[in-house]
């Protein structure tokens, strides 16, 4: 019984915390602002790792060759691709030939990072499926100036023209709010997506480091990036959430790629758990509230988990304490009302929305992602990319979604 009370009360607390931190955010300002005066101070290096693919990256540089701020440069790293060959030539934009296949993203980091010029600063993380509006990296250097080691741009779905872009984009949306901006605003810090984050060099090198230890030792290396924002909690810094410095990110396009990046995902938080447990008593131990409410947003089970959970827990208690069933009913009608909700205070369009009832078709693939969790620890399991398009394309269409910040780079308000 006491196991019971105990699973219920977690799986509550977890379907209601996402909607309360969201809507205590609400009323809490950025603390960093706009500031059209300011000097640029950060040196860039814009790191994108291909694997195998080279074309869907070139979209992405050509997006950061035409950044209005003044101090970055590119590094495409090429990893097992047939005759690589530059479409551009910049003196912003390095392509970097790994000379024997490295079949993994930490290892086609470090090599870049090995292979960099001097003057950086910072280093910025991408997808080659990515693309970024013009004033990225001036939001970016604005919330380094203001102090901030590590800053996580607003990730967001590239294309959701497809039934399933639009229900991976609806994911996209709920924890970019949910554990990006919301925890950030309460004074902790931002998740970090795998891309489009912005971090001090010298962390990141030292991280990478650490991360190349674990590859050398077992051949592949899973969600780098979820153990690069545990160790940079646990040792004291906070991660900001800059919402302006958008980054679209590509969406899945068919059915038989849920299982292989959910088990990738499934496969990341069992992994991480233990360390998040870690930092949370780290943050205990220093009254270090960025670090407590960090490490409780981390142990969120995936969203598949929980509601699987907390059905199965709603049925037991129907047998065993009645009063727990409804509990958590109530708990379950606060998690779904809570989910529309933040997509609506992150704006999600309209085609997203409308993916809202064809949840169950998104909720089977993510079931056959358990089947894959095994097997993220041996291979790579790299995303399939196809949607090619430039970013003027994109911005054009989707610029309007984002009216409500634009003040960040037109100097006024919409």
């Amino acid at each position: 019984m006491s196991i019971l009370i105990a699973l219920s009360l977690l799986c509550g607390f977890y379907l209601v915390f996402p909607f309360a931190i969201s809507l205590v955010s609400v009323f809490i300002a950025d603390e960093v602002t706009p500031d059209d005066e300011a000097t640029p101070s950060s040196n860039f290096a814009c790191i994108i790792t291909a694997y195998k693919d080279l074309d869907i990256a070139w979209p992405l540089v050509r997006s950061l060759l035409s950044q209005r701020y003044p101090h970055f440069h590119v590094y495409l790293v090429a990893d097992v691709v047939e005759n690589p060959t530059a479409q551009l030539f910049d003196s912003h934009f390095s392509l970097l030939i790994p000379p024997v296949p490295l079949h993994s993203k930490v290892a086609s980091l470090d090599y870049a990072l090995t292979h960099l010029a001097e003057g950086h600063s910072h280093v910025v993380v991408f997808d080659p499926d990515n693309l970024v509006p013009d004033h990225f990296l001036s939001v970016l250097d604005r919330y380094h100036q203001a102090g901030f080691d590590l800053v996580q741009g607003k990730r967001i779905a590239k294309n959701i023209d497809t039934t399933y872009a639009a229900l991976d984009a609806l994911g996209e949306y709920y924890y970019d709010y949910a554990v990006r901006k919301a925890l950030y605003q309460l004074g902790s810090s931002s998740t970090i997506a795998g891309s489009g984050m912005s971090v001090r060099l010298d962390l990141y090198q030292d991280n990478i480091a650490r991360e190349m230890e674990e590859f050398k030792e077992k051949g592949v290396v899973v969600s780098e990036d979820k153990s690069l924002q545990l160790q940079m909690v646990s040792n004291g810094f906070r991660i900001a959430y800059a919402g302006a410095a958008i980054i679209f990110d590509e969406k899945i396009s068919a059915a038989h790629q849920i299982g292989k990046q959910r088990g990738r995902w499934l496969n990341s938080y069992f992994r991480h758990s233990l360390q998040a447990l870690v930092a949370f008593g780290k943050g205990v131990m220093r009254a270090d509230w960025n670090a407590m409410l960090f490490s409780v947003a981390v142990l969120m089970p995936p969203m598949v988990v929980l509601m699987a959970l907390t059905f199965f827990l709603m049925v037991l208690g129907l047998i065993v304490k009645p009063v727990l069933s409804l509990a958590l009913l109530a708990a379950a009608i606060t998690f779904v009302m809570g989910f529309l909700g933040i997509l609506v205070l992150n704006r999600a369009p309209r085609p997203v929305r409308r993916a809202i009832p064809q949840i169950p078709l998104f909720v089977m693939g993510q079931i056959s992602g358990f089947l894959k969790i095994k097997k993220a620890n041996k291979d790579f399991m790299a995303t399939e990319h196809s949607y090619l398009v430039e970013i003027d394309d994109v911005w054009a269409a989707r610029k309007r979604e984002f009216r409500y910040l634009s003040h960040w780079w037109t100097g006024r308000e919409a």
